[in-house]
Parts: structure tokens; sequence; C-alpha cells
């Protein structure tokens, strides 16, 4: 599995902005995109053997409004509403997401997350993995 997930980190780099301010990774799991990017973040999970700096569903983000300049939120958004993103998120602050796709269902995928996140501006897109393929979306509060 991480073997799978570094690969995918690696076809996103290309994409990516540089990541800098203060750094959310909702359903943070092991940290692997923190030590491959190697950048420091809050980290929340509901697992409490994760890396997560606070035990916190990424629906109830117990952080103040405008928190973050970049929100990640890899392999996680399919278990949540997305609605307290925006809240905590500056304006003009970055938001990563993905999920996980399968053949033919990726405008579906595509569609429903410009949905949830209709308030952000969609910057980049792509298709990412060989045998575990993930949309991934950066956008723009």
């Amino acid at each position: 599995m991480k073997d799978n997930q570094l690969a995918k980190y690696k076809e996103m780099k290309g994409f990516l902005p540089v990541i800098e301010g203060k750094v959310l990774d909702i359903g943070i799991g092991p940290g692997w995109f923190e030590d491959f990017f190697n950048i420091k973040s809050m980290g929340i999970d509901l697992d409490k053997d994760s890396r997560a700096n606070v035990i916190a569903s990424g629906d109830f983000i117990p952080f103040g409004d405008n928190s973050f300049d970049f929100v990640v939120c890899l392999d996680t958004i399919h278990l949540l509403t997305g609605k307290d993103v925006s809240r905590v998120l500056k304006d003009k602050g970055f938001f990563l997401v993905s999920h996980f796709v399968n053949m033919g269902n990726e405008k579906e995928v595509e569609k429903r997350l410009l949905n949830m996140f209709n308030e952000f501006k969609l910057l980049k897109r792509e298709i990412v993995g060989d045998k575990e393929k993930d949309l991934i979306m950066l956008l723009k509060k």
C-alpha cells in the first residue's frame, strides 16, 4: 500500500504549488504525504494509531475559521461531507483532494467533488496511479 501511495505522490509532485504556511491534513493516517513532501502539518484522523495531532473527524474540524493556508484530504473525502473544509481554509488557500476512481467513473466523481466544493476554483486535475487510480484535484478558495 505504501509503495502505491508514494508512486502517486511522485506523479503529483509536478503539478503542486509549493506547500507552505499552515497545513491541515484530513485523514493523515501514517503521515506518508508529509514525509514524502518534507512538510509539517496539523493532522487529524479518527484512527488513534495514526500520526494525527488531534483525533477528530474531517466533518467537525476542531480549529477556528480561516486557520489554514493549505488543506490536504487524500483517500478520505468519500467518507466526509466536506462542508467544514471551506470554513477552516483561508481565502485564496489551496485544497488538494483525491478520490479513488475506476473504469469510466472519473467524470462522475469529478462532478460530485466540484459540486461539494462549488465555492472553490479548480486549478488542476489529474488521474494518477497504476493499479489503484485516483482523481487528484487542486482547488483554490
